[in-house]
């Protein structure tokens, strides 16, 4: 059963900024689907279409059986919305935000006490509850905001680049409460810059390129289907770099610690030489795989190289129409 389902979206801001163009998916429940891009491509603005903070173009949006334009508040009233900027006020304590929002929400107050030291207890967020959010890191925000979004137990959650800044540990706690959210019946839309993480958690990806699904597969069905080997090479430095730069190029090599992953997409024949260079500068065949491509360098190769300043633009676009939003009183306020 489908709880998400796009048809042919689009979003145009003004100056003619096309943030979504023929934009179409579907999402299934119980699902983690993640939704990669760049900067620009279309992540947030599919976020804020589906939780009714945004009206399309044209194209036809379902968010569980509904019409997000016809029927705003029910469906802000049965998903739960962790946005990019936390809306946190830094003169409240973690517990001031929670039974507010129970408040609003319309749980009674015991309920709403229970609830809020549940989730504070759950995010590790016991210890600082009655702390001012201003003292808090930002890993401390991201999860009281999505402690936030889940407070009236909703069974779809969506996720906006939730890991952004995050350290390595806060990233994997968050990691592992969605992976848990989902075993308990729930629905995660993931848009995300961390290209581990959509491989480590999403049951299906789409990457978006300039508003449109470049490609939709399984995180495996992506790596296998792409085309093209890496070869991997363990115990390299860059001094081994050189001559297989000279065969390859250097867009296709990345070394990372000791690790170096050279990119065989397209040029599959150049094998031998590559091997033959490292073999000649003293590098240990026994560490060395020809593997699948990452979701990184799926994601590369769909996407390009370089930086698209297109981006940009969207960006602002979108700033500026959220500003008119909040400032004409339309804009609602889904968690």
């Amino acid at each position: 059963m489908s709880v998400i389902e796009l048809h042919d979206l689009r979003k145009v801001y003004p100056d003619d900024v096309v943030a979504l163009d023929g934009l179409t998916f579907d999402v299934s429940a119980g699902e983690i689907f993640g939704c990669l891009g760049r900067n620009g491509a279309g992540k947030t603005t599919t976020v804020r279409i589906l939780t009714a903070l945004t009206r399309p173009t044209a194209g036809s949006v379902q968010v569980l059986g509904l019409d997000p334009q016809r029927a705003r508040r029910e469906i802000q009233s049965q998903v739960g919305v962790s946005l990019q900027q936390a809306a946190l006020d830094q003169l409240m304590t973690g517990r001031e935000h929670l039974v507010l929002m129970a408040r609003l929400r319309g749980l009674g107050a015991a309920a709403g006490r229970r609830r809020s030291d549940a989730l504070l207890e759950r995010f590790g967020l016991g210890a600082v509850a009655d702390r001012y959010v201003a003292t808090y890191t930002i890993g401390m925000q991201r999860r009281l905001d999505t402690a936030m979004a889940l407070l009236h137990e909703p069974t779809l959650l969506f996720l906006d680049e939730p890991t952004t800044g995050l350290d390595p540990q806060s990233r994997r706690a968050l990691w592992s409460f969605v992976s848990e959210f989902r075993a308990d019946g729930g629905t995660v839309f993931l848009t995300t810059q961390y290209l581990d993480e959509a491989d480590q958690l999403c049951d299906r990806i789409a990457i978006l390129d300039h508003g449109r699904v470049s490609v939709l597969d399984t995180p495996s069905a992506l790596k296998r289907g792409v085309g093209g080997k890496v070869l991997r090479v363990g115990n390299a430095n860059p001094e081994h770099l050189p001559g297989v730069v000279a065969i390859v190029g250097e867009q296709a090599c990345r070394i990372d610690d000791s690790t170096l992953d050279v990119d065989l997409s397209g040029q599959e024949e150049l094998l031998p030489d590559v091997l033959a260079e490292l073999r000649r500068a003293g590098v240990p065949m026994a560490r060395v795989d020809l593997v699948d491509p990452s979701i990184e360098e799926v994601f590369v190769r769909l996407t390009g190289e370089g930086v698209d300043t297109r981006g940009m633009s969207e960006r602002a676009a979108g700033v500026a129409a959220i500003g008119r939003t909040l400032a004409t009183g339309r804009g609602g306020g889904a968690r």
